[in-house]
Protein backbone atom coordinates (compact mmCIF):
# COMPACT_ATOMS: atom_id res chain seq x y z
CA UNK A 1 0.00 0.00 0.00
CA UNK A 2 2.90 2.28 0.45
CA UNK A 3 4.20 2.39 -2.60
CA UNK A 4 0.43 2.48 -4.41
CA UNK A 5 0.09 5.44 -2.31
CA UNK A 6 2.79 7.14 -3.72
CA UNK A 7 2.01 6.05 -7.15
CA UNK A 8 -1.76 7.08 -6.86
CA UNK A 9 -0.95 10.25 -5.12
CA UNK A 10 0.66 12.15 -7.84
CA UNK A 11 -1.04 10.09 -10.58
CA UNK A 12 2.28 8.62 -11.55
CA UNK A 13 2.36 6.91 -15.12
CA UNK A 14 1.62 3.09 -14.28
CA UNK A 15 3.26 1.81 -17.22
CA UNK A 16 6.82 3.14 -15.60
CA UNK A 17 5.48 2.27 -11.81
CA UNK A 18 4.05 -1.50 -12.98
CA UNK A 19 7.79 -3.08 -13.14
CA UNK A 20 9.08 -1.47 -10.48
CA UNK A 21 6.45 -2.23 -8.40
CA UNK A 22 6.37 -5.61 -9.74
CA UNK A 23 10.16 -6.40 -9.57
CA UNK A 24 9.99 -5.35 -6.15
CA UNK A 25 7.49 -7.30 -5.37
CA UNK A 26 9.40 -10.46 -6.61
CA UNK A 27 12.46 -9.85 -5.37
CA UNK A 28 11.24 -9.07 -1.68
CA UNK A 29 8.05 -11.12 -1.60
CA UNK A 30 8.53 -14.09 -3.88
CA UNK A 31 5.14 -12.54 -5.59
CA UNK A 32 5.38 -13.03 -9.47
CA UNK A 33 4.70 -10.64 -11.84
CA UNK A 34 0.99 -11.38 -12.69
CA UNK A 35 0.19 -11.69 -9.38
CA UNK A 36 2.37 -8.12 -8.10
CA UNK A 37 0.34 -6.63 -10.74
CA UNK A 38 -3.32 -7.43 -9.84
CA UNK A 39 -2.44 -6.41 -6.50
CA UNK A 40 -1.20 -3.38 -7.74
CA UNK A 41 -4.30 -2.59 -10.27
CA UNK A 42 -6.64 -3.63 -7.24
CA UNK A 43 -4.64 -1.27 -4.71
CA UNK A 44 -4.95 1.84 -7.32
CA UNK A 45 -8.79 0.94 -7.18
CA UNK A 46 -9.25 1.11 -3.70
CA UNK A 47 -10.67 4.86 -2.11
CA UNK A 48 -10.87 3.88 1.72
CA UNK A 49 -7.39 3.41 2.56
CA UNK A 50 -5.82 5.09 5.82
CA UNK A 51 -2.15 5.06 4.85
CA UNK A 52 -1.22 6.06 8.62
CA UNK A 53 -2.65 2.62 9.38
CA UNK A 54 -0.93 1.26 7.05
CA UNK A 55 2.54 2.78 7.95
CA UNK A 56 2.18 1.52 11.43
CA UNK A 57 1.32 -2.01 10.86
CA UNK A 58 4.29 -2.15 8.74
CA UNK A 59 6.30 -0.76 11.34
CA UNK A 60 5.24 -2.88 14.00
CA UNK A 61 5.84 -6.21 11.89
CA UNK A 62 9.26 -4.94 10.87
CA UNK A 63 10.49 -3.59 14.00
CA UNK A 64 13.20 -5.73 14.80
CA UNK A 65 14.08 -5.69 10.80
CA UNK A 66 16.32 -2.89 10.23
CA UNK A 67 17.61 -4.54 6.56
CA UNK A 68 14.06 -4.92 5.84
CA UNK A 69 12.51 -1.33 6.69
CA UNK A 70 15.69 0.10 4.61
CA UNK A 71 14.90 -2.24 1.60
CA UNK A 72 11.48 -0.81 1.94
CA UNK A 73 12.18 3.00 2.16
CA UNK A 74 14.89 2.24 -1.02
CA UNK A 75 12.01 0.71 -3.32
CA UNK A 76 9.80 3.40 -1.98
CA UNK A 77 12.43 6.41 -3.08
CA UNK A 78 13.22 4.70 -6.51
CA UNK A 79 9.71 4.66 -7.06
CA UNK A 80 9.59 8.84 -6.29
CA UNK A 81 12.20 9.05 -8.27
CA UNK A 82 11.19 7.78 -11.31
CA UNK A 83 9.01 10.25 -12.58
CA UNK A 84 7.40 13.10 -11.25
CA UNK A 85 9.07 14.19 -8.01
CA UNK A 86 6.83 16.73 -5.39
CA UNK A 87 7.39 18.17 -2.21
CA UNK A 88 4.56 15.58 -1.22
CA UNK A 89 6.43 12.88 -1.94
CA UNK A 90 9.35 13.41 0.02
CA UNK A 91 6.97 14.16 2.98
CA UNK A 92 5.20 10.85 2.77
CA UNK A 93 9.22 9.43 2.70
CA UNK A 94 10.10 11.20 5.65
CA UNK A 95 6.59 10.61 7.33
CA UNK A 96 7.05 6.59 6.51
CA UNK A 97 11.17 7.06 7.51
CA UNK A 98 10.49 8.41 11.07
CA UNK A 99 7.34 5.90 11.87
CA UNK A 100 9.89 3.20 10.72
CA UNK A 101 12.89 4.63 12.75
CA UNK A 102 11.59 6.86 15.80
CA UNK A 103 11.75 3.64 18.47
Amino acid sequence: MLFCHVIKMDNKDLRVERPIFCNFMGEDFGCDHKDAGELLDMAMEREDTNIDTHISIISNALHNEPYSKMSILKQLNHIIFKSKMRDEDYDFFDKVKSAFFSR
